[in-house]
């Protein structure tokens, strides 16, 4: 016995949801490792920018060089939540005082010294260095805590 010609357009129709579905599913997961995927260089482009602001603000107004690289260093340091208590600490924090001069000179007039180049190079070297982006380091952890009414 041969199907019927409604039990064929059954089982096309059957075929086409089917398919629909699993489209479905894979525009949702594309869909969810694109908005992390931005999420992700959403919250990196915030972080340089606090970062690079706080080490400009952090030298603002230091005449003296050694100085002005020390206080771009202690804001680094904060910034990232490390403190120099390793040995790969200090070497991070030391790696990354090409980008603090960089941003020091880059607030001087008539420079054409590239702050952005700078930390470029500094992540790419701790990406290569450390395995993972130098920016994951900023993350932090929101600490829900509870609503206490007094």
């Amino acid at each position: 016995m041969s199907p019927t010609p409604l039990a064929d357009y059954l089982a096309t129709l059957d075929s086409a949801a089917r398919a629909a579905g699993a489209a479905e599913l894979e525009h949702q997961k594309e869909a969810a490792r694109r908005s992390a995927e931005l999420r992700l260089e959403r919250a990196y482009a915030w972080r340089r920018l606090n970062l690079v602001r706080a080490v400009a603000a952090a030298m603002r107004g230091v005449e003296e060089e050694a100085d002005a690289v020390a206080a771009g260093r202690a804001a680094f340091l904060h910034e990232t939540g490390l403190t120099s208590a390793t040995q790969a600490q200090r070497d991070v924090a030391d790696r990354f005082a090409s980008v603090v001069t960089a941003v020091r000179a880059a607030a001087g007039e008539g420079t054409e010294v590239d702050p952005a180049a700078a930390l470029a190079a500094f992540e790419s070297w701790y990406a290569a260095e450390r395995g993972g982006p130098f920016l994951a380091l900023m993350e932090r952890e929101v600490v829900e805590l509870p609503l206490v009414e007094v």
